[in-house]
């Protein structure tokens, strides 16, 4: 035992000889000090802070009660002893009720050590409980200030479902008072009749489930209007033993509402309603996978050009040319061979895809629609009539790939519209190995090579600009090619070829490479260079030696995970959403930063989105391009940069070219944007001047 210091309060110094005898005989190592009135008593309270106190009861002027009065008053967790003569049986309990620890008789002194011992471990015990429930109190406080704030719906209930406890948040979008709630059925308060059947079936299932984890999340719509993702668990208490249901909710009607005008918007035209070019190839691919399955007759795409659109909208304005665009619809509807698909993939283009017997049917067929849609269209008093073309292609002869399939009758299209000698206004395509097929295989096999040289791939870095404070805050690599033949080409003349032959991850880990040594080179010259955005592409993001090459770029130059940043397609993240969050995860622990480019022309999911462990979004220049004249693209706009705040994520705007745009996306708060109207992309030699000025300003 560690040394302790006793305070005795004893007026025969033989006594207290024999205390201290009897304390070394029991193994008590311990700094005395001995007091014989009311004020050294008190004093040495005060001044020695005693770990024990051996009080005789008997005291000239001063006895041991009044000792044990002053203990309770100024240290009463300090373990108080009585060291006396015969105390009597009702005077010792009296001792014992005014918060006496024990009581020794002198001739009975062998038992003080292990009273003393015993006494301390009390002490000790009384101080952890003490300590414990502090804590716990601590805790309580916390628990019910997060509850009383948090946005999130907390419901207890009893084993019959009955509301025990409930959260403001949760009495709030139930409707109803927190006095008219408890005692309640949960399932009761919602007032949706639907909604009551399914809380009812997974309040008991989750009663009746013998597993303490909790089971899937189920949505409810309460009478109000507000739609709830509920989650249940149960709880043991501690003082009866009975089980308590646990429902936590959240309102997602906001968060739902978001998501369904994102997809509208990227996914549909708003004049028409139909399916804009991304969903009729989504669509397209469904209707391929049935066409195999069929084995017999032939799918058909059709692309149908409308002229004078333009010329229309600009002489009688938009509201005229959506009536028009409602009849034309209207005619594409209903003919002969009824459309699988229709869609509007472009301002004066429609796509349609149906399935037919033969060329016989489809030579007949083509004319026919044509002729419909040539017809005049009375409106407003006038008649209004459009030269029409039409692009048709064959699945599976003329393409395999639903991209590629639009892509061939788009060409088809382009043929009928430039040549006036094409019969009816349509064109069939007609697959050759042209001198441009015969030139695209030759650069497939110069991009092989170009990757086992150091003369011909670059990088330029285009400048990345805070919106508020006109700095520049990142730079985005982009590769070049240094083509022997055709000089310096831009990214849109091999990417997609690197993507198709399977070069993408090689020339990947090039463009990361190179962009660390870039990083490390500025530094060795005395600049700090801001963080410098690196694109993975979908082959490269999906290959596991992706987090091992960064490991390796990282080291090789000696540059630290924070100023590199990683960019993902949108959707190349959605191919699989729970590998998309596994790998982000391993990038963001590795203290990279992550951003999902091309934002709003993917497969947009918000359930996902909000589990990405990403810091920026980058909007892509589609909807910046025109968001000046287009209110489509304004209101994508505005909503991917509020739902990204919402979510606390940056947003980056791509392809800013004018000062009306900037002035737009300021407006609505996007946080940086890159494109000419700063700076185009610059050679990694002229980089270092950027990192020299204070403050951008738009060249337009």
């Amino acid at each position: 035992m560690e040394r302790l210091k006793v305070l005795i309060l004893e007026d025969v110094p033989t006594d207290a000889e024999l205390v201290l005898a009897e304390l070394k005989n029991g193994g008590i190592d311990a700094d005395i000090r001995r007091s014989v009135s009311r004020d050294s008593f008190a004093a040495a309270l005060d001044s020695f802070m005693p770990d024990i106190i051996l009080a005789d009861y008997y005291l000239p002027g001063f006895d041991g009660l009044t000792a044990l009065a002053l203990r309770n008053e100024r240290q009463p967790d300090t373990p108080f002893i009585f060291v006396t003569g015969s105390l009597g049986e009702e005077r010792a309990i009296e001792t014992l009720r005014a918060g006496a620890t024990d009581y020794i008789i002198k001739d009975r002194m062998t038992r003080l050590p292990a009273a003393i011992v015993r006494a301390r471990e009390e002490r000790r015990q009384k101080r952890e409980r003490a300590r414990i429930a502090g804590e716990l109190e601590a805790e309580r406080q916390l628990v019910t200030a997060i509850l009383n704030t948090t946005k999130a719906l907390v419901t207890v209930l009893d084993q019959d479902g009955h509301i025990l406890h409930l959260n403001p948040a949760a009495e709030h979008a139930l409707g109803q008072s927190r006095e008219a709630i408890l005692g309640s059925l949960f399932w009761e308060t919602l007032q949706n009749p639907d909604a009551i059947e399914l809380a009812r079936w997974h309040i008991r299932l989750a009663l009746e489930w013998n597993s303490p984890l909790p089971i899937r999340a189920w949505r409810v719509s309460t009478g109000q209007g507000r739609t709830i993702l509920w989650s249940t668990g149960r709880l043991t208490t501690a003082t009866q033993g009975n089980e308590q249901l646990i429902l936590c909710g959240i309102d997602i009607t906001d968060q739902e509402e978001a998501e369904e005008k994102i997809y509208f918007l990227g996914h549909f035209d708003t004049v028409t309603g139909l399916a804009n070019r991304k969903l009729f190839i989504q669509q397209l691919e469904e209707q391929c996978i049935l066409q195999r399955q069929r084995e017999t007759g032939m799918l058909v795409v059709m692309m149908i050009g409308i002229a004078r659109i333009q010329e229309i909208r600009d002489g009688y304005g938009e509201a005229l040319i959506n009536q028009l665009l409602a009849e034309i619809v209207q005619r594409l509807r209903p003919w002969p061979a009824k459309p699988e698909l229709l869609a509007r993939v472009a301002d004066n283009t429609f796509a349609i895809a149906f399935n037919l017997g033969d060329d016989a049917e489809l030579s007949a067929l083509a004319p026919y629609i044509l002729e419909q849609l040539r017809q005049p269209i009375e409106l407003e008093e006038r008649h209004w009539s459009f030269p029409t073309y039409a692009g048709t292609a064959i699945y599976p002869r003329d393409a395999q790939e639903p991209a590629l399939l639009l892509q061939a009758a788009e060409a088809a299209l382009h043929c009928a519209e430039a040549n006036t000698d094409v019969p009816h206004g349509y064109a069939f395509y007609t697959p050759l190995l042209s001198d441009e097929a015969r030139e695209r295989l030759q650069l497939e096999s110069e991009l092989r090579e170009s990757l086992t040289r150091d003369d011909q791939l670059v990088l330029h870095y285009q400048p990345q600009i805070s919106v508020a404070e006109q700095t520049l805050v990142g730079l985005e690599s982009l590769v070049r090619w240094n083509h022997p033949r055709f000089g310096l080409l831009q990214p849109a003349r091999f990417i997609t070829l690197a993507e198709v032959c399977g070069l993408m991850p090689q020339l990947g880990r090039w463009v990361l490479r190179q962009s660390c040594r870039q990083i490390h080179d500025w530094q060795e010259a005395g600049f700090t260079p801001p963080t410098v955005a690196v694109n993975l592409s979908a082959s490269q993001f999906s290959d596991a030696a992706l987090l091992q090459d960064i490991t390796d770029a990282l080291n090789e130059f000696g540059v630290r995970p924070a100023q590199l940043e990683v960019e993902l397609t949108e959707s190349a993240s959605m191919r699989d959403p729970h590998t998309s969050i596994a790998i982000m995860t391993q990038l963001k622990n590795m203290g990279l930063s992550v951003s999902i480019d091309d934002f709003g022309t993917g497969y947009s999911n918000l359930a996902y989105l909000k589990r990405f462990p990403v810091d920026r979004l980058k909007l892509d220049q589609t909807f910046v391009r025109e968001i000046t004249t287009d209110a489509n693209d304004l209101a994508i706009s505005r909503a991917v940069i509020a739902m990204a705040h919402q979510l606390h994520l940056e947003v980056v705007a791509e392809g800013v070219e004018r000062a009306e745009q900037l002035a737009l996306l300021a407006d609505a708060g996007c946080d940086t944007v890159q494109g000419y109207y700063f700076s185009r992309p610059v050679a990694a030699e002229h980089c270092m001047a950027l990192f020299l000025k204070e403050q951008f300003s738009g060249t337009a």
